[in-house]
């Protein structure tokens, strides 16, 4: 860092942590002020401030033990919340999925390999990346685009899914030393390893845990140093510790899942402490910034572009999706990518240039996939969480957009078809929708068994606009408004739903009476 030489480096390393916290956040946050990927600006305020552009901060052995510790804990919440393993089962878009990546692998790589910086090893880790798919902001845009049938999304997430296991797979392979053979063996052996402890020994220690401990956080510190231990493990025998972290937050996850208030610890820390520091981590590691990179940068991009392209649309006739929506949704980029990267990066499988080109396609794709899914939809759905229980601790301070989070967000717009509103509503199995304009403004909220009497009389490819739906007045909350004024509206009216809204009245999420009553009625957690 650029201060003067008598400070210790110990506390530079506070100072330089602090910043990128701080700075990492911001960036994210500005980025979603502008509806796009949040992480992404995080990774351009470690660019702007590292040695890729104003070389105010760069990768110190302090800051790289916490990039490190970053992409542990990423990866293993990428397995907890991406790769559930009751998630996969649809053999077709499995298969599609598969032979997607290893056909966008070829394509790449046979392209890549008559590039002197790119041949050989460098253009493999390069494939990998650019073919894969990051499942998580793939399940963002699912979320909150609701373009297409239930069935169309779930198909092409299991697709996604399918081609970032193959990617994990495929690096963890290249990045074990002992050849074919011994790469195959410790493979199959580590996560064999990580199978049996992650489904049956992990849930049972800690289980055990909470049974005879006291606090909560105990339970909390034996999860992590399991982690950190397994990790410690699987890189003793040859295997990449991140990686081993992968699989066992996929093994891991139904135990998680089911104890929220530890997922809920896990998601705190992960994407609060760690998760900007690893984004910012990432920019920090690019070279300098020149003419050149940008364009070697630009052309991966469009190469691995134009494969997505050519193989997204065959893919979908597998599956049976829309071909257009296929090609964006397997071009999703996020934090596994950028992991893959600067882990070959530390273990010298690829140079400082070939990182930042392939970063640089990396950053161009996250930024155009989710705007290509959604039409440039500027409206924001947040998924519901199975949270509720933690937020009952919360609730007192919490603002309505807070609340709205831990709760399903019911709205269509006017101009949707009302097939489609009926199957929104049957997907979160609500009875209410909120219905909102084109650019996200609230107009009222339609009944759903309005929605079925419409339909039973021929309305069912009707907008709801030219339907003859009745749309009832919805009372609304500004996103920083408490959440107890739910409570109040609920006791005051008869209401079945509130709108949280923005400072333009555009939607931000909705607060249902029925699930709100889920969540207040509910046993409380003995802590």
């Amino acid at each position: 860092m650029v201060l003067s030489a008598s400070v210790p480096p110990a506390l530079l390393a506070m100072l330089a942590l602090g910043v990128m916290l701080l700075a990492g956040k911001l960036g994210e946050e500005l980025l979603s002020k502008f509806k796009l990927v949040p992480f992404v600006g995080a990774i351009l305020v470690g660019l702007l401030m590292g040695p890729g552009v104003l070389g105010l901060l760069s990768p110190s052995p302090y800051i790289e033990e916490f990039v490190d510790l970053g992409i542990v804990f990423i990866l293993f919440m990428a397995g907890v919340e991406e790769v559930r393993p009751g998630a996969l089962r649809d053999p077709a878009a499995i298969t599609s999925g598969v032979a997607a990546f290893l056909a966008s692998l070829f394509i790449v790589y046979a392209i890549l390999w008559r590039s002197p910086s790119m041949g050989g090893t460098a253009g493999l880790v390069v494939a990998i990346a650019l073919s894969m798919v990051s499942a998580g902001p793939l399940s963002r845009t699912l979320q909150e685009v609701r373009a297409g049938s239930p069935t169309e999304r779930s198909r092409m997430f299991v697709e996604a899914l399918a081609m970032e296991i193959s990617a994990v797979l495929s690096f963890a392979f290249l990045s074990v030393r002992g050849g074919i053979l011994g790469s195959a063996l410790v493979i199959a052996s580590v996560v064999l390893g990580i199978l049996a402890f992650g489904r049956f020994g992990l849930g049972r220690i800690l289980s055990a845990a909470e049974e005879r401990l006291r606090t909560r956080e105990v339970v909390f510190s034996i999860l992590i140093g399991l982690v950190f231990l397994l990790g410690f493990l699987a890189q003793m025998v040859g295997f990449n510790s991140a990686m081993a972290a992968f699989f066992l937050g996929i093994f891991a996850s139904d135990y998680l899942h089911r104890n929220v208030y530890l997922l809920e610890k896990m998601r705190a820390i992960t994407y609060g402490f760690f998760e900007p520091m690893f984004f910012f981590g990432l920019g920090l590691y690019f070279i300098h910034l020149d003419l050149r990179t940008f364009f070697f940068g630009l052309g991966l991009f469009a190469l691995s572009m134009a494969a997505k392209l050519a193989l997204g649309s065959q893919a979908a006739r597998l599956i049976k999706v829309d071909k257009l929506r296929n090609f964006f949704a397997i071009s999703h980029k996020g934090g596994v990518d950028g992991a893959i990267m600067l882990t070959a990066l530390q273990m010298g499988l690829i140079s400082g240039s070939t990182y930042s080109f392939a970063m640089l396609a990396i950053l161009l794709m996250a930024i155009v996939a989710p705007i290509g899914y959604g039409g440039g939809s500027a409206l924001t759905r947040h998924a519901p969480t199975p949270s509720l229980e933690f937020v009952r601790y919360e609730l007192e301070g919490a603002t309505a957009e807070e609340l709205s989070r831990t709760l399903p967000t019911a709205y269509a717009r006017e101009e949707d078809e009302v097939r489609a509103a009926l199957e929104a509503a049957q997907e979160l199995d609500v009875r209410v929708m909120v219905i909102v304009d084109s650019s996200g403004r609230v107009k009222g909220f339609v009944n759903v068994h309005d929605l079925f009497r419409a339909a039973a009389s021929g309305a069912m490819d009707s907008r709801i606009s030219d339907s003859g739906i009745p749309v009832h007045p919805v009372p609304t909350l500004g996103r920083a408004e408490p959440a107890s004024k739910a409570l109040e509206i609920f006791r005051s009216s008869d209401a079945q739903v509130v709108a949280v809204v923005d400072e333009d009245g555009r939607l931000v999420g909705t607060i249902l009476e029925r699930e709100l009553l889920r969540y207040l009625f509910r046993s409380p957690i003995s802590s």
